[in-house]
């Protein structure tokens, strides 16, 4: 693997995080996991989910589009420093001809054991000996090696988004309007599996399944597109789809898309939806007329598109810079403006195929049967594998049957932070991949705390009091009493434990208190 840097891209470094970074320049990729850990707070009261309100079956009952009053609409506007390139949004610094920093090059990502090893420049490019910097680099967060399998939600029905960033499973997204839900799509059921068809169509040579019956569970990374409403349902101006781009390397693994379509043809739908997904998948626009990257092909062609099986000069606005240079240069050779769309998509998947290999996750930390004080923080440490990225974990702690709470590992930490009230809890960590295949690791740890103790002094004892956690598995209390004799003052066998099994301040039953006069009857009796 090649680890040197040309001189012009440390040169750079020295500016990269620097305000104002200007054309040339690298950047941080928005996209890219920020290894912060995930966070679980359960010594506050959570707030529900809002349920979804349509399923899948019922798109024929909302088949008539329904005319939304513009008075209603807020002013959109896209997020500070991004700009839309015709179906694309990308930061300014990459439309004017700056690029992503590698995770090398990036401050506090250095190469560390939560990376693995994966294949470089070496392996996935056509042109290994290109002089830029290697953008494959052969050491990848846990879940992001190549090759990967991957998942496309296709989500007909709609639902309430929020801006921010990107997570399709958090329903997050950089061109969402946040407060304006999503209309369901108005095609009908009939037409929205035909599409979804088509799309799979297009993915056909890749690891990479569709689905839109059922949302994958949100420890998957999955790209969400959204079928449906229109442009005016987000921040970005008029257009037929529309995806955040430039995400060279596919950093991000949970992005969302949009292809705004209802009524269009099968082809029309399923060419829009497959564009805007190449671009969270790091591919640009293209010209021709014969492939779905194309910028600005008929979209009332009857012909299904694909994806692009040989190099293709890359469309550059006027006055704006090609982007993805060194992906191209590592796929096409020559100056970058060449996009070789499958070689591109097949250095991020693996080809299509059975997965027999389910994954495994370890928690390292900490020990089974661990204890905490109250009011500090837990850390969970978890190692997850899997034979192909692209997998997904998270953690879940209960207390006997009943979930308290799920985390998932968005970040690619590999940690996360807890804080818990007093109590024992059981740790459970998932891993999956796309296959649906999972793997899990339990642990059991507690909260020491007074809630957790059990109250001796008080004047009464509750018998329907669970056994307190200062009980040893014989039911003797920490303190050397029993728990018999403090509920009733006799132990197992029936006899007082230690000669009294009374307490300062009980009362004592009436017949302890005659046996005095009983006594001094008797001896009247035989004077």
């Amino acid at each position: 693997m090649r680890s040197s840097w040309t001189p012009w891209a440390l040169l750079s470094l020295a500016t990269l995080w620097a305000p104002g970074v200007h054309a040339g320049e690298l950047m941080p990729n928005p996209y890219a996991p920020t290894r912060a850990p995930a966070v679980l707070d359960l010594s506050r009261p959570s707030v529900p989910a809002d349920p979804r309100a349509l399923r899948f079956e019922d798109l024929d009952e909302h088949r008539e589009l329904r005319e939304r009053p513009e008075t209603a609409l807020s002013p959109r506007q896209l997020p500070d420093g991004w700009v839309q390139e015709g179906s694309m949004v990308v930061p300014r610094v990459i439309a004017d001809g700056g690029s992503f920093a590698p995770d090398s090059l990036r401050p506090g990502l250095n190469p560390s054991r939560d990376q693995v090893e994966g294949p470089d420049d070496a392996d996935l490019c056509a042109f290994p000996d290109d002089p830029l910097a290697p953008v494959y680099e052969g050491l990848y967060d846990r879940g992001t090696e190549y090759p990967r399998h991957g998942t496309i939600y296709m989500n007909y029905t709609g639902g309430m988004l929020k801006g921010g960033g990107e997570n399709a499973a958090e329903d997050q997204s950089t061109l969402a309007w946040t407060g304006h839900p999503f209309p369901a799509y108005t095609g009908g059921e009939e037409r929205a599996i035909a599409v979804a068809q088509a799309v799979q169509a297009d993915f056909a040579e890749m690891a990479v399944r569709v689905v839109y019956l059922d949302r994958p569970p949100k420890r998957l990374p999955y790209v969400m597109v959204m079928m449906g409403g229109s442009y005016q349902d987000t921040t970005v101006g008029p257009s037929g789809g529309v995806a955040p781009g430039a995400d060279c390397l596919d950093k991000g693994l949970r992005n969302v898309c949009y292809a705004f379509v209802n009524k269009d043809s099968v082809t029309t739908q399923s060419n829009i939806a497959s564009q805007e997904l190449g671009h969270t998948m790091g591919l640009g626009h293209t010209y021709g007329s014969d492939r779905v990257m194309a910028f600005g092909y008929d979209t009332n062609a009857s012909i299904d598109m694909g994806f692009g099986a040989e190099c293709t000069p890359v469309f550059v606005a006027s006055g704006q810079g090609s982007y993805c240079k060194a992906v191209n240069r590592c796929h096409c050779g020559g100056d970058g403006i060449g996009q070789h769309d499958l070689r591109t998509l097949k250095a991020i998947y693996a080809p299509p195929g059975p997965d027999v290999v389910p994954p495994t996750i370890t928690i390292t930390s900490p020990a089974d049967g661990a204890s905490f004080p109250e009011g500090a923080p837990i850390t969970v440490q978890v190692e997850p594998w899997d034979n192909f990225g692209g997998y997904g974990w998270d953690l879940s702690v209960a207390q006997g049957d009943k979930v308290l709470g799920e985390v998932v590992d968005y970040e690619l930490s590999q940690q996360f932070v807890l804080s818990l009230p007093p109590g024992t809890y059981t740790l459970t960590t998932r891993v999956q991949d796309h296959a649906d295949q999972i793997g899990e690791d339990v642990i059991t740890i507690t909260v020491e705390g007074a809630a957790a103790d059990t109250d001796t002094d008080t004047d009464t004892v509750d018998t329907d009091t669970p056994t307190s956690s200062n009980s040893d598995s014989s039911g003797a209390a920490s303190d050397g009493s029993s728990g018999a004799a403090e509920a009733g003052g006799q132990d197992s066998d029936g006899t007082a434990e230690d000669g009294c099994s009374c307490r300062e301040g009980e009362r004592l039953p009436p017949l302890v208190l005659l046996t005095p006069l009983l006594l001094l009857g008797l001896r009247r009796r035989r004077a």
